[in-house]
């Protein structure tokens, strides 16, 4: 953190925000298709549909519908087929919100926790130095704060990588 001044997110999210935010995860969960939980087994099992395997299908359905007549067996269902050719592309759509949302809850969580570990360093190498200058009561602080990197073998020094 190169500028203490800066503080992109200083805000606290109400209780009454965060349990917004959770019911209206909830509902989404809820509005979901039931059993669509696979394991890792039927993950890995299942075949995955990209855009050529989207448009190939696209075309069979259209294909059946003018000229299956006759053609395919009674137990192919083209119903079942457009359904699932419907829900997957209203899946698709929500996937992007859905990875829209979560990129922009990750690089939210990613400044908060940047600005409090380098804010938390700064002050930290203030009761380095207080510690270091004989200021009385650093000492005991410092030293139960520099467990965090006696651990990594820096005597209690803040790495100069998390001095940025």
């Amino acid at each position: 953190m190169s500028n203490l001044s800066e503080n992109r997110i200083n805000l606290v999210l109400t209780p009454a925000d965060v349990a917004t935010i959770k019911q209206n995860i909830d509902a989404i969960v809820a509005l979901m298709p039931e059993n669509t939980t696979l394991t890792d087994t039927q993950r890995a099992s299942y075949m995955a549909i990209n855009v050529n395997n989207k448009v190939y299908a696209e075309n069979v359905l259209t294909e059946a519908r003018s000229t299956g007549a006759g053609i395919l067996a009674p137990y192919v269902n083209l119903d079942f087929l457009e359904n699932d050719l419907t829900v997957f592309k209203q899946l698709d759509e929500i996937e992007s919100k859905v990875n829209n949302l979560l990129q922009r809850v990750k690089d939210a969580k990613r400044i908060a926790g940047h600005e409090a570990y380098g804010m938390a360093n700064k002050a930290y190498k203030n009761y380095q130095d207080a510690s270091d200058a004989g200021v009385a009561n650093a000492k005991s602080s410092y030293d139960k704060l520099k467990v965090r990197f006696d651990s990594n073998g820096n005597s209690g020094r803040i790495p100069a990588a998390d001095l940025q």
